[in-house]
């Protein structure tokens, strides 16, 4: 492969800030192979390339434009450096490559809501509990940030992701209509801080 190319694929992975572990595990290739790349030892196949494009926001023509050696970052990748904030930087990392990309796209595929209003109106009109049954509504909420969680591509964002405060406001309304001490179980929400404070201050991303 030509060693302009070559430089250039190395430019423009590390420029996106990706090690040649990461930037392997999301094209599906092997760690060896982008190496192989790099040192213009072997060339990407045109499968390889348009994932390459895709990943970086970039056409084909773009990706290859060895042109004075010059790299061009896409607007898109830009935008991502240019959010403020420790979190938002994260989250924003997280698309459809994912860390279980499989498990996302079946989770959002399957009618979930479709499925949580049947039973709501089903077991309203077979045992009359209208009330608290609504709760199970709560659930969709919870599922969708799971599913969105599942698509970030690293185990900081994944766990940044999980749906605690909503978990935590479903499992207080639920020990609150069958045990009814509401005077102490709002305790629970002094949990939602100390999760996210854990995870920032403990977790790498990965």
């Amino acid at each position: 492969m030509n060693l302009m190319i070559a430089t250039r694929l190395q430019q423009l992975r590390k420029m996106n800030g990706y090690s040649q572990d990461v930037l392997a595990e999301k094209i599906g290739v092997s760690r060896q192979s982008i190496s192989k790349w790099e040192r213009a030892e072997s060339s990407p196949e045109t499968d390889n390339l348009i994932a390459l494009a895709e990943l970086y926001g970039m056409t084909l023509d773009e990706l290859l434009n060895t042109s004075g050696d010059v790299v061009k970052i896409s607007t898109h990748n830009k935008k991502n450096k240019d959010f403020s904030g420790k979190l938002k930087s994260l989250i924003s990392k997280a698309n459809d490559f994912g860390i279980y990309p499989k498990t996302a796209k079946n989770m959002i595929k399957f009618p979930f809501p479709i499925i949580i209003a049947l039973i709501y109106v089903a077991g309203s009109f077979m045992f009359d509990i209208w009330h608290p049954l609504w709760i199970i509504f709560l659930t969709i909420p919870i599922y969708y940030r799971f599913a969105l969680a599942c698509k970030a591509n690293n185990k900081k964002v994944f766990n940044l992701l999980i749906p605690v405060p909503e978990i935590i406001t479903t499992v207080f309304f639920i020990l609150g209509f069958t045990v009814g001490q509401w005077k102490y179980i709002w305790i629970l929400f002094l949990l939602i801080p100390i999760y996210y404070w854990m995870i920032i201050a403990f977790t790498k991303a990965e």
